[in-house]
C-alpha cells in the first residue's frame, strides 16, 4: 500500500481512466476521473474511512494503471471499452432479457435475412423486442413475410430453382438471381421503418406502388400490393397501446430499491410502444442511485443505433451534463435527457414505472424460491456462502471419439446460457478423468489470464459422475491452488458425494438436489451436443478438404460446377481446368487426389 501510495505522486492531475489490478494481474475495477491523482487519492485513506465494500475492493489491490485522455467525454467512452474487455469484478453486471425472443434483420449482408433469435445483439443487425410471446411473434414473422418477403434461410447459395417459398410469394429469391441488391434492399429499408413505427410511410408507398402496377395493366401486382396493404392494415389493428401525440422518444426507467436492480426501456416512435428492454443490475459495490443510470444509460446506448432525440428517465444522472456531451459526440447531434413533472410525458413515465413494479414483483417471487432452494443446498453442503454461481461439468464421447466436455453454469439457480462453454478436449488416449481434468485446467487457467469469458469464478462446482470423476477433478484445484467446494452427482442413485468422499443422500423432494439435478442434467444435454456436432462435421468432411491447394472458395467452385465430390471424380482433367479459379496445375492435383498417379497418365 505504501508503494501505491508513492506512485500517486507521478499520477497527472488530468481526465482519464484508471485500473486497479489484483495479485495475479487481473484488472477488478475500472473507473474514470476528472482529475485522475485525486480520485485514485480517495481509495488510498485509512480503511475506517472506506465504504466497507469499497475497503474489500481495496484490500485486493496489488496495482493499478492509468490512462490520460484529452477531454472527461474520451474518458467515458474509454471506460466503457474496457469495462466490456476486462469485465471487472467490482464493476457492475448488467444482464439483460436475452431469454426472450428479438425479432433480427441481418443488415450487414447484401441480402439480408429475417428470423427469430435469442441471441446477444451482434452490433451490426437490426434487433426488433424482446417480445414476451414467442407464438405470437411466429404469426408476426409469417404476416410480415408476406408483406416483406425477405429470405429466411440460413445460407444463401445460388439455386437452379428457388424453393417453395418463391412460390409463396414469402421470399424474393436472391438465391436465383431474381431480384437485385437495390430491389431487396428497397424491401428490407420498408421492414425496418415498418417495425420503427412508421406504418403510415409504408402504407403510402404500396399504395403508390399498387396505383401504379394498376394504372401500367399489371394487375396481378396491384392485386398482390392490395393484400399487403390489407395485411398491414390488420397488423396495425393489434397495436394495443398508443398516444394522441406521435412521440418520438425513450422512456427508461431504473429500480434500485433491491438488488438486483432492474433498468427497463420502452421505445416509443411516432406515438406507438415498437419495442421494450428489460435488463437487471448486479452492482459488486453500493453505488448511489444516480450513478446506477449513468452506468446504465452509457452501457445501453453504446451499441444502439437507435437513439431518439429525447430520453424520458425517472433518475437523472449525476453527470447529465457529461452524458448530453457524450451523446452529442456518438450521434452528432444533441439528445435531451429529460424528468417530467406533469402532462402526458409523465404519464408516460408512470406507466413504465407501474410496468417496472410489476417485474420487480414477479421477480422477487422467483428469487425467493431459488434463494431459499440454494440455502438449503449450501446448508446440505455445509457451506459458508449461499452458492450464487454454480458451474457443473460432463465429458461426452462415442467409443472415444470426438472426446468433448461442457462446463454449463446456474447464476441464482437459473441456467445463464451465455456462460456456458465447451472443450474439445486434445488428449489422445480414451480416459474420462483426464478429459476433465484437461477441461478444468484450461477453465481456471483462461480464468487466471483474465479472460472475461471464463469470470467470474465459481462458488460451487458439480462434476456429472462419481467418486473417481470427482478425485480427478479435487486434485486439478489441489494443482492450482484453488479453494472452491466442489460435489459429484450420481446418476441413477441420486446421491450426491463430497470431497471428503462421503454420500450425502436427500430427499428427492429436497429443492436443492432438484436445482443440482437439473444442473447434472444439462451438462449432460450440452456435452453431448457437442460431441454429435463433432462427429457431424467429422462425417460429412469432404474428400477434396484433403487435398493441399483446395481452401473453402475453390471447394464451393468444384462443388457448384460438379455437385457433388462423386460428379467430380467423374470429370476429365480438362473438365476440372474448365472450371473459373482453377487451371491446369490445379486440375491435374485434383485429378492425382482422387483417382491415383497411374490413372493420370
Amino acid at each position: 500500500m505504501e508503494r501505491l501510495k508513492e506512485r500517486l505522486k507521478d499520477v497527472p492531475l488530468k481526465p482519464g481512466v484508471y485500473m486497479f489490478k489484483d495479485g495475479e494481474g487481473r484488472v477488478i475495477y475500472v473507473g474514470k476521473a476528472k482529475l485522475l491523482r485525486n480520485r485514485l487519492r480517495s481509495y488510498f485513506q485509512p480503511p475506517q474511512g472506506l465504504d466497507p465494500k469499497v475497503r474489500a475492493m481495496v484490500s485486493r489491490v496489488r496495482d493499478f494503471d492509468y490512462i490520460v485522455t484529452g477531454t472527461e467525454v474520451e474518458a467515458l467512452i474509454l471506460e466503457n471499452n474496457l469495462i466490456k474487455s476486462y469485465y471487472p469484478r467490482y464493476n457492475i453486471f448488467m444482464r439483460d432479457d436475452k431469454t426472450y425472443p428479438y425479432l433480427k434483420i441481418t443488415t450487414a449482408e447484401p441480402y439480408p435475412r429475417v428470423y427469430i433469435t435469442r441471441e446477444r445483439k451482434d452490433g451490426v443487425s437490426r434487433y426488433f423486442g424482446p417480445y414476451t410471446d414467442a407464438a405470437a411473434l411466429k404469426d408476426t414473422l409469417k404476416l410480415l413475410t408476406g408483406i416483406f418477403p425477405l429470405r429466411t434461410c440460413k445460407t444463401l447459395k445460388k439455386q437452379p430453382r428457388p424453393c417453395l417459398n418463391r412460390d409463396l410469394e414469402k421470399c424474393l429469391a436472391p438465391c436465383s438471381s431474381a431480384v437485385t441488391i437495390e430491389e431487396y434492399q428497397q424491401c428490407v429499408t420498408g421492414l425496418i421503418r415498418f417495425m420503427e413505427g412508421h406504418q403510415a410511410e409504408v402504407m403510402e408507398r404500396l399504395k403508390a406502388d399498387m396505383h401504379a402496377a394498376a394504372a401500367a395493366l399489371e394487375f396481378e401486382k396491384a392485386a398482390r400490393l392490395r393484400d399487403q396493404i390489407h395485411s398491414i392494415q390488420s397488423l396495425e389493428a393489434r397495436q394495443k397501446v398508443s398516444f394522441e401525440r406521435p412521440f418520438n422518444l425513450d422512456v427508461v426507467v431504473t429500480v434500485t430499491e433491491d438488488r438486483p436492480f432492474l433498468a427497463l426501456v420502452f421505445k416509443i416512435r411516432l406515438g406507438r410502444i415498437v419495442g421494450k428492454d428489460t435488463y437487471w443490475l448486479h452492482p459488486a459495490m453500493d453505488e448511489p442511485a444516480d450513478e446506477m443510470s449513468s452506468f446504465f444509460l452509457r452501457q445501453y446506448y453504446s451499441d444502439n443505433p437507435d437513439i431518439p432525440e429525447e430520453i424520458v428517465i425517472n433518475l437523472l444522472p449525476h453527470d447529465s451534463s457529461l452524458l448530453q456531451d457524450w451523446f452529442k459526440q456518438l450521434k452528432g447531434r444533441r439528445v435531451s435527457l429529460h424528468h417530467p413533472q406533469r402532462g402526458e410525458k409523465r404519464a408516460l413515465l408512470d406507466m413504465v414505472l407501474e410496468n417496472a413494479r410489476l417485474l420487480r414483483e414477479e421477480r422477487q417471487h422467483a428469487d425467493a424460491h431459488y434463494q431459499a432452494a440454494l440455502q438449503q443446498l449450501s446448508i446440505d453442503l455445509g457451506m459458508e456462502v449461499i452458492p450464487q454461481r454454480i458451474e457443473g461439468y460432463d465429458v461426452s464421447h462415442l467409443s472415444g471419439e470426438e472426446t468433448v466436455a461442457s462446463m454449463v453454469v446456474f447464476s441464482g439457480g437459473r441456467p445463464d446460457k451465455k456462460s456456458y462453454r465447451r472443450f474439445r478436449i486434445k488428449l489422445p488416449q480414451n480416459n474420462d478423468y483426464a478429459s476433465l481434468a484437461e477441461a478444468l485446467r484450461r477453465r481456471f487457467g483462461e480464468a487466471r489470464q483474465g479472460n472475461p469469458a471464463f469470470l467470474p469464478e465459481p462458488d460451487l462446482i458439480m462434476i456429472d459422475g462419481g467418486l473417481g470423476q470427482l478425485h480427478a477433478a479435487q486434485q486439478v484445484l489441489q494443482e492450482m491452488q484453488l479453494d472452491i467446494p466442489m460435489v459429484a452427482l450420481a446418476k441413477r442413485e441420486e446421491t450426491l458425494f463430497k470431497t471428503d468422499g462421503q454420500p450425502l443422500k436427500l430427499s428427492r423432494r429436497n429443492p436443492g438436489l432438484m436445482i443440482m439435478q437439473r444442473l447434472r442434467d444439462e451438462a449432460h444435454r450440452f456435452a453431448i451436443e457437442y460431441n454429435r456436432l463433432r462427429r457431424g462435421k467429422k462425417l460429412t468432411k469432404s474428400r477434396l478438404d484433403e487435398i493441399e491447394g483446395i481452401g473453402p472458395q475453390r471447394k464451393k467452385l468444384l462443388l457448384e460446377a460438379f455437385g457433388s465430390v462423386a460428379g467430380l471424380s467423374r470429370a476429365t482433367q480438362q473438365d476440372i481446368a474448365a472450371v473459373k479459379g482453377i487451371g491446369l496445375n490445379m486440375a491435374r492435383i485434383i485429378f492425382q487426389a482422387l483417382h491415383g498417379e497411374e490413372e493420370s497418365d
